[in-house]
């Protein structure tokens, strides 16, 4: 922050003179959070990524990444017994859609009929909606449930629809008229028939399940293909349109099972991406001519069940985050990744879960797969509005930065170059506004093949399908830039705290007439706040921000009372924000610094006025050591 002057403080005492050098490397405001080296970081011209404080006008939501599941998995008892409803927790709130290909062959009846030759995936009877109401209140997430419309019979997709709605109730969201029927032989150059059927199966359900929203049409093709023009135009004809949100499939690539031989650079590439957000705006295009929402109810990295070593590695996980974002951005309401609850090996390799035997999978004890971590890195984002960013370096890193309701702001940055052939990548983020602190989450893996070792904010997914706590690593901004480091193969998520209401100052003692510093101007956890004579070292500026937190200007930790003791002299160090109460102070215009959780004063031990005395706390009694002057 004090670039020049630091350069010209001879003065400094030789202790700090390692960590002030290592400081003049970084940018005028600026910090380089970085798991490189900062000679590596400072060696490299760093690409601007330029934030604006201004909105897209979309936004991130608790329904945006969601989940997908054949229609066959109602008849698995496993797949309601177990423990996804965990996993979905652990992705927030949203919504899980029961339908795809296995929907046009199951079977609904509610009297005990004999299924008929072509329900060759089961029979779905009332009590498999019973169980599918149990997982949807055990999770909090709604259900869009698909009715069979390729074997077309009305009555009984009605029934159906009666008996969801009383067995779901509000879990129920919404009904889906079959799946992808832009592929049905009978719809083939006959859109018009298609329109015809689907309008009697609304008629039929809103006799039999009034009031219960139906999405359409969920094509396979473009948004903006020859169904998918057709029936929105006829929507359109209504007036008010009888869908509730309009649907679509997106799969970017070509799985091994339809002959598809992609790679991982395919899956990470720049075609790809450009593709994804293509179809997104197509979607979102197509859904505003109706008023209602986009969605894409299904999807994955590769049709046809996915490509072995590609869509079942970590690269999955990185393209899942850039996958949903950029959709997300674009104004789509909702991405749901579709997989299944088999045995892994035996199921789609795009799956988000699936079961390690064939016991786990009969008792439905999943186990999360790379991908399912890219979901999990989008959960932990929160929701918000999106900002504009301008990202000239898109191709290797994506870019996108979440105003959440607090003012906070979170900014991810998702590097999908291979790590063995690429170093870090160091950007410099300009921000548009002043940012006090921020904190680093990454997700990180040892190569884009990895299937194990997979790790989000350092904690691994376990085997129950909660995620603990992700660990984070606190740092200071005191501007409207800084400089960020982001390993190949990595992404990262940067929570940044704004200044508004922060002020960033030093304090002097008003015994010694000294600077509060810390210990060698160390940025280590743990490390000894003390006074030395004021110098304009970075390690003597702090930021008091609103939520009562001080944060070391060089550190960019929160200033602390050690091990949360309220003892008179205990010792007082800086350590990673965490919220705790021992991080938290009252400044006071009489000069006193109190400590929340102890309602001491902080202080110097001894009243010294020596360079080197350590700061303590200790029963405010109006002694000079208890007294702070800002400037």
């Amino acid at each position: 922050m004090h670039q020049t002057q630091e350069r010209g403080r001879v003065q400094w005492r030789p202790r700090r003179l390692a960590a002030s050098l290592a400081a003049l490397g970084l940018a005028a405001a600026t910090m380089i959070a970085s798991v490189g080296t900062a000679t590596t970081a400072a060696a490299a011209v760093p690409q601007v990524i330029n934030i604006a404080q201004t909105t897209t006008g979309t936004s991130l939501t608790p329904s945006s990444v969601g989940l997908s599941f054949e229609a066959s998995s109602l008849s698995l008892p496993g797949f309601t017994s177990g423990n996804l409803a965990t996993y979905e927790k652990t992705l927030g709130t949203s919504v899980m859609r029961i339908g795809a290909n296995a929907v046009d062959r199951t079977f609904w009846t509610s009297t005990g009929e004999t299924a008929p030759s072509w329900a060759t995936d089961g029979t779905i009877t009332p009590v498999n909606l019973t169980s599918l109401a149990g997982l949807a209140q055990a999770s909090g997430w709604k259900v869009i449930l698909a009715v069979n419309l390729k074997h077309y019979d009305p009555a009984r997709a009605a029934d159906e629809a009666a008996h969801a709605k009383a067995a779901l109730g509000s879990s129920l969201l919404a009904l889906e008229i079959g799946n992808e029927p832009d592929l049905y032989p009978q719809y083939t150059n006959n859109t018009a028939q298609y329109i015809s059927d689907f309008q009697n199966y609304v008629a039929a359900i809103n006799q039999a399940a009034p009031g219960v929203p139906i999405e359409a049409t969920d094509v396979a093709t473009s948004p903006t293909g020859t169904m998918q023009n057709a029936f929105v135009s006829y929507e359109t004809g209504l007036g008010t349109p009888n869908i509730s949100e309009l649907t679509s499939h997106y799969y970017p690539l070509k799985g091994a099972g339809c002959g598809g031989t992609s790679s991982i650079s395919d899956l990470l590439g720049t075609t790809t991406r450009t593709n994804e957000l293509n179809n997104a705006t197509s979607a979102v295009s197509q859904a505003a001519r109706l008023g209602v929402p986009a969605v894409i109810d299904e999807g994955n990295s590769a049709y046809c069940g996915g490509q072995p070593g590609v869509s079942d590695v970590f690269a999955a996980a990185l393209w899942e985050i850039d996958h949903q974002l950029v959709n997300a951005r674009q104004g789509v309401q909702g991405v749901y990744e579709h997989g299944g609850v088999k045995q892994c090996g035996t199921t789609m390799p795009y799956t988000p879960l699936c079961a390690l035997t064939a016991t786990d999978a009969a008792n439905g004890k999943l186990a999360a797969q790379p991908e399912f971590y890219g979901l999990a890195t989008v959960a932990q984002i929160g929701t918000g509005d999106f900002l504009n960013v301008d990202n000239p370096a898109w191709a290797n890193v994506r870019a996108y930065a979440v105003k959440h309701t607090d003012g906070t702001e979170t900014v991810v940055l998702d590097n999908v170059q291979d790590p063995a052939v690429n170093g870090p990548t160091t950007l410099q983020l300009n921000l548009g506004a002043s940012f006090a602190s921020g904190t680093r989450m990454d997700l990180t893996a040892s190569s884009l093949s990895a299937t194990s070792g997979i790790t989000l904010g350092g904690q691994t997914i376990q085997p129950d399908g909660t995620l603990p706590t992700p660990t984070t690593t606190g740092f200071g901004i005191g501007g409207n830039s800084f400089n960020v480091t982001v390993p190949a193969g990595s992404a990262t998520l940067l929570t940044l705290t704004p200044s508004t209401g922060s002020t960033t100052t030093t304090f002097v003692g008003g015994l010694s007439g000294k600077c509060l510093s810390v210990t060698g101007a160390s940025t280590a956890d743990g490390a000894t706040a003390e006074i030395w004579t004021c110098n304009g070292s970075p390690s003597e500026n702090w930021t008091v921000n609103p939520n009562g937190t001080i944060i070391g200007g060089l550190s960019g930790k929160c200033l602390e009372v050690t091990g949360s003791s309220i003892a008179n002299f205990a010792g007082v160090d800086i350590s990673i924000c965490n919220g705790a109460a021992n991080q938290q102070w009252t400044v006071n215009a009489d000069g006193t610094i109190v400590g929340v959780q102890s309602g001491k004063c902080l202080s110097v031990l001894g009243a010294a006025t020596t360079n080197g005395a350590t700061a303590d706390i200790y029963t405010c009694n109006g002694s000079p050591s208890e007294n702070w002057t800002k400037r």
